[in-house]
């Protein structure tokens, strides 16, 4: 059987009549006999064509939504990159005076619209992971020995003496 114009309509009806679809309604609508409209259904693969068409959407909405969030991120950088140029041109005018909560609030921003870390909470983060135990430990010991260190060459004790060292 060749797909005729009256078929394409036909499923495009079923297609549009969405989860409670059925061959029914599409009989009624166009006025043919059901067991005619199931068998354009098998012949014209209507259940295969709709998971493709399903899909198809399903992929171009997908699409679009990416397509929406890099707008709306790139959007909101060049928004906080003009804010940054901005500070600096007034800080350099003297028109306000420098302040490194408002630079560190913008910085941090941006970073968090490059998807990157917006705290020193998540560099350090992102510096241990994969490590493994004896690694962190290491790592532990050569920052007490710093701390040791720098204890020795300031006049005033960086840490209370009471307070226990881990080894």
């Amino acid at each position: 059987m060749q797909e005729q114009e009256h078929h394409k309509k036909a499923f495009e009806y079923y297609y549009s009549l969405g989860e409670k679809r059925n061959y029914q309604d599409v009989a009624r609508h166009f006025g043919y006999s059901v067991p005619s409209v199931k068998l354009w259904g098998r012949e014209f693969a209507w259940k295969r064509r709709l998971k493709e068409r399903e899909g198809e959407v399903a992929r171009a909405m997908a699409a679009r939504n990416v397509g929406n969030e890099v707008s709306n991120r790139t959007r909101n950088k060049q928004i906080i990159q003009l804010a940054l140029v901005q500070l600096a041109k007034a800080i350099a005018e003297g028109k306000i005076k420098f302040n490194l909560s408002d630079l560190d609030r913008l910085v941090r921003l941006e970073s968090f619209l490059d998807q990157g870390p917006d705290s020193r909470h998540e560099v350090i983060i992102e510096s241990l992971k994969g490590k493994s135990f004896e690694e962190l430990r290491g790592m532990l010991r050569t920052e007490l020995e710093t701390l040791k260190k720098l204890e020795e060459d300031c006049a005033e004790p960086l840490l209370l003496e009471d307070e226990s060292m881990p080894n």
